[in-house]
Order: C-alpha cells, then structure tokens, then sequence
C-alpha cells in the first residue's frame, strides 16, 4: 500500500465515521475490534484474532496473516426509559421538575460502523500495522420534548485512528507501541431547561454539531510461555481532546470530554484444533470529569460546566470476556463467546442518564470464518439482552416520581481479509 492509497484509505474512513454513529456496550466503549474478536466475546489480548488485533494489543500483530482487513457493523441499538408515579400535575412545589409520565423511546435505531486495518512485516524484528475503527460513542433521539425544551438527545461519535508498531524483543517476547490520533463529534439538543444552572447558557444545548481532536497511546507486550499457551497484556492511556467549545456550559471542565485510560489482560491456549481465551478489562471512567461527575448535589452546588459541574455519575468497569474457537479441518473457523461488566450507572443517576442509558451488562457473540490462505471472510453476531436500571427522579423534591432507563442491543459484522 502507497502513501497516496494510505490516505485516501483513512480520509475515507474517517469521513465515513463523523457521518454515521459510531456506538458501544461497555458503557461508551465497543466490545471488541474486527469480526473475530467480537466473534469471541471481545478477546484479543494475548492472541490476534484479526487485522484489528492492534486496537487491543499492538505486540499481537506479528500473528497477523492478511495484509488488509475491511469490516463493515450493521448496529441495532434499542433504548428508552419509563416515567412512573407522581406527574406533573402532582407537584407541590415550585422547584420541583417532574417529567412527563409513560414510556418513550429513541428513534434513529440503525447504524452503520465501518473499519478497515492494514498490516506490513517490515523486516524479521518489526511489524506495523493501521487500524481504522468507531471506538464508541453514545446516542439518543427522542421524538418528544423530555426536558420541555424540544426533541432531546445527544450524539457522540469517536474515530481512532491507531499506528501499531511491534518488536520481537526474543522469540518469544514482542513488545508494542500504538500512537493514537482520534476525532470526536458531538451535538445536543433539547436540553436548555437546564440554562439556570449552567455557567454558559448560549453554549449548552441545539449549539450543532462540534468535531475535536485527540492524542493518546496504547503500549502492549505478548509472550508464548510454549506453543499453545499465550500471556497477553496492554494499557491505553487517556486520549485528550481539545474541549467541546459549544458545549462548554454542557460538560465539566469547560466542555472537556477526553476518552478515559483503559487496560487489558489476556491469556489464550491456542493448537490446530480450537483456541480458547480469557480477557479482563478495565475501564476508568471516574478519570473523565464529565463522565464521572454525579448529578446531585452538583447541580445544585455549582454549574453546568464548572470543573465539578454535574455529569453522568458512571463509575468505572471492570469487564470479563471468554471466547473460543473451532477450526474445522476444511479451514473454516466457528466461534463463539461472552461477556460481562456491571454497568456503570447507580440509580440515583438515572435522570441525566435518559439522554446515554449505557447500562448493558452481558453480551453473547457467535460467528463464522470461511475462505483460502489469502483471501478469508467472516461473519460476527453480538446481542446484549434488556438491561435496566431504575431510581428517583432526584428533581421532584415533594412527590415520588420514578425513571427506568433501559437498551437492547444488536449487532452483525462482516468483514475481509485479503
């Protein structure tokens, strides 16, 4: 591949990302990278499932065979809440902001989530790879005027950009280092009822949609303590954005949204026959301010915007995934996985959580790989069943006014590697 085709390759991607919705499972984050690794639950630590394996863990990619990997995800997320007990009609006080009662849900239910990943041996002790991919994000599209301000919702889209470089320290050993370039879109709308309480009310909501910029790293090192049994482990640092300047009355930190540090241990046992894999993951959102942050008292107690302004209230997750793999002796592989992290939100979060209901916990994966040496394609299913959580609308003050956010997901992928 020539400098030339390298970048129209990654214009084009990144142009596809900031145009469609890049989303998640694990709160924000995407449960894994390429058809194989969803495949498996999201595993890929300690082993490469495919041209992606350098989103996960840059020291895997000398395992890659294909020298370009395309991928395409159809992305079906199902989200809504449920307002139960007291109504507005019902409030006694001045200060009280109860929400309309019954049950609503976000339009918008299809999204499209392109990747692409090219690997290169540069000599017997270097690799490199690229690797394109939506890393996550959040979204909501409500039909009705939940805040009373107009069609509420958020959009987030996150793009990575990920240069691998992998060194074979000893036959055994290789290291890696991920420079990482990211852009992150963002728009809100329908939320200016809350303009009391930010320190800039021009810049808090229907301000359009804002692009950012971000840098960040991810380093990674793989053994094989013998021929089957791999050790894998990475660690992905904060990416720091430039702020969300039309959404400085919004997020804390005067509109401050970076992309929390992350890490990752692994360890597969991999022959002719099946591979099988465990990974653990952590995520630490309680890093991000505007992520972190709890509603109450903080909306009360300072501004919207404010370095301890009001957020989502997410803790961080702690995530485990197991998945295997079947190779059947045509050459085609079956795989299948699962997943679990306690999601991040607590009930009494619930009420700035109806615009990012991120609360999915367990995921089941399957899939298929078929194709010659050269050219191999595979096909990846993911569901995460309904998952809710339920608490106080903590804005009602004289009466009990209950929220119930909740989200089912679906996902297929397909994908080439020639």
């Amino acid at each position: 591949m020539n400098i030339r085709t390298l970048s129209i390759s990654i214009a084009l991607t990144a142009t596809m990302a900031t145009t469609m919705n890049a989303h998640a499972t694990n709160g924000y984050f995407r449960l894994g990278y390429g058809a194989n690794s969803i495949a498996m639950g999201g595993t890929g630590t300690a082993l490469a499932q495919d041209g992606l394996a350098g989103a996960v863990n840059p020291a895997t990619i000398f395992s890659i065979d294909q020298t370009y990997t395309l991928a395409l995800s159809a992305f079906n997320p199902q989200r809504g809440f449920d307002v139960t007990g007291a109504g507005p009609a019902d409030a006694t006080s001045a200060n009280d902001f109860p929400l309309t009662k019954g049950k609503v849900e976000s339009d918008s239910e299809y999204f499209l989530i392109p990747s692409l990943g090219y690997k290169r041996t540069l000599n017997k002790e270097w690799a490199m790879s690229v690797s394109l991919y939506g890393n996550g994000g959040m979204n909501t599209d409500y039909s009705e005027s939940v805040f009373y301000a107009g069609k509420t919702g958020v959009d987030l889209t996150q793009m990575f950009i990920n240069t691998a470089f992998a060194f074979k320290a000893s036959d055994t050993t290789q290291l890696g280092f991920s420079p990482i370039i990211a852009v992150q879109t963002f728009e809100a709308k329908g939320i200016g009822s809350f303009a009391q309480n930010s320190k800039d009310a021009d810049k808090l909501s229907n301000e359009g949609r804002d692009t950012v910029f971000g840098y960040g790293a991810r380093i990674g090192i793989a053994h094989q303590i013998n021929a089957n049994v791999h050790l894998g482990a990475s660690y992905q640092t904060r990416i720091d954005f430039e702020r969300f300047k039309k959404y400085q009355g919004l997020f804390a930190e005067n509109g401050d949204m970076d992309i929390p540090s992350t890490y990752n241990l692994g360890i597969a046992f991999d022959n002719s026959n099946f591979t099988l894999a465990l990974d653990y993951q952590v995520i630490n959102y309680s890093e991000v301010a505007a992520v972190a942050n709890p509603l109450m008292p903080n909306l009360m107690s300072t501004k919207l915007g404010d370095n301890k302004g009001a957020g989502f209230g997410w803790n961080d997750m702690d995530v485990i995934k197991l998945g295997g793999a079947l190779k059947r002796q045509n050459g085609d592989v079956i795989r299948a996985g699962i997943s679990y992290g306690e999601q991040p939100i607590d009930s009494s979060e619930v009420l700035f959580n109806i615009l990012a209901p991120g609360v999915q916990e367990w995921h089941y994966t399957a899939g298929y790989e078929f194709g010659e040496i050269e050219s191999r394609y595979s096909i990846a299913l993911s569901y995460s069943p309904l998952k809710s959580v339920k608490g106080k609308n903590p804005l009602y003050g004289s009466k009990e006014q209950f929220i119930e956010i909740e989200m089912e997901q679906y996902e297929l992928t397909f994908s080439a590697a020639f």
